[in-house]
């Protein structure tokens, strides 16, 4: 019998169905352990499911861990370097989140192209008369615009298909060409071509350390007065008081967020600009992304329980 613990008391469903026979060391629902409760019980551990930070000081209380999976795509919050040193694999579970994120980024792409946050909240505090009215608060349709891709990825490439459903032009970076994407009529350009010539942007790199502050002062400055940004990727790939400092002094059109630097904590500036979607990093936040989270995580670790390789190992060179 293996231990796995779960770093946070997410949705467990499946977990007994795809790890039966197992101890499944997880706290209670929507809270998670203490790094000290951690690292009481993460010596004898075979595997840990991270779905919060997992530092260097976790891996050395680690003693027989083998395997630790992220909770979702992104990585940057666990300590991968120390992992491979001491000869611990680290795998990811991107297909699980794929769809889900793109879904709300292009949520949130319509929600501040056509202004709903604001025109919800002019509905619940203004006099209706003022608010409806035809040519009041004129928006901004998608069909003919260009939408910027910031990594075409899984999740990027999803949102660059319904860009093109809506008759967009897409323009994308990424580190290496895509001639699938080159294929449907996408145009690989550099980031400051990007950030001049598109209408909307979308963001969906990782946070590395070549991304961190990456929209800089002196990209946004690049963008059309018409422009949006929307950020479904990482809070670290921005400069927020760039970003505030063109929002509030009228220079891009407006933004739509749901990942900040410092969460759980936004930037309480960003509450106050009606021309700002705000939502709590809740990408891959339903119940059928949750549970296929879970169960991709629990093959994961089935495999490795079984002496096999887990998909999406992101640092072989551990093995070695």
């Amino acid at each position: 019998m293996a231990k796995i613990v779960v770093t946070y008391g997410v949705p467990a469903e499946g977990f007994s169905d795809f790890l039966p026979g197992h101890q499944i060391c997880i706290p209670a629902p929507l809270s998670g352990y203490s790094k000290e409760e951690l690292l009481a019980i993460l010596p004898d551990a075979d595997a840990v499911l991270a779905c919060t930070a997992f530092d260097a000081d976790m891996i050395a209380a680690a003693k027989q861990l083998k395997l630790i999976v992220c909770y979702g795509a992104g990585y940057d919050a666990i300590d991968v370097a120390a992992a491979t040193k001491a000869g611990i694999m680290v795998a990811n579970t991107p297909d699980a989140v794929t769809a889900p994120t793109a879904e709300l980024a292009i949520a949130l792409l319509m929600g501040i192209s056509r202004r709903i946050g604001e025109l919800d909240t002019m509905l619940r505090t203004q006099p209706t008369p003022q608010v409806f009215g035809m040519g009041k608060h004129m928006a901004s349709s998608l069909g003919g615009q260009t939408l910027g891709i910031v990594g075409m990825g899984r999740i990027g490439a999803k949102v660059a298909d319904f860009g093109h459903f809506m008759g967009m032009k897409v323009l994308y970076t990424a580190r290496t060409p895509k001639p699938e994407r080159d294929a449907l009529g996408d145009q690989r350009v550099s980031l400051p071509e990007l950030m001049a010539q598109s209408d909307f942007i979308s963001l969906h790199c990782p946070a590395t350390s070549e991304t961190a502050g990456m929209i800089s002062r002196e990209m946004l400055a690049l963008m059309k007065p018409q422009a949006c940004l929307v950020n479904t990727a990482r809070g670290a790939v921005m400069d927020e008081n760039a970003l505030l400092d063109a929002l509030k002094e009228g220079r891009i059109a407006g933004a739509a967020l749901d990942v900040y630097p410092n969460e759980p904590h936004v930037n309480p500036e960003l509450m106050k600009l009606p021309n700002v979607l705000l939502t709590p990093h809740c990408g891959s936040n339903t119940h059928q992304a949750r549970y296929e989270m879970a169960r991709q995580a629990c093959l994961r670790i089935q495999a490795v329980l079984n002496g096999q390789l887990p998909d999406n190992l992101l640092n072989p060179e551990a093995l070695r």
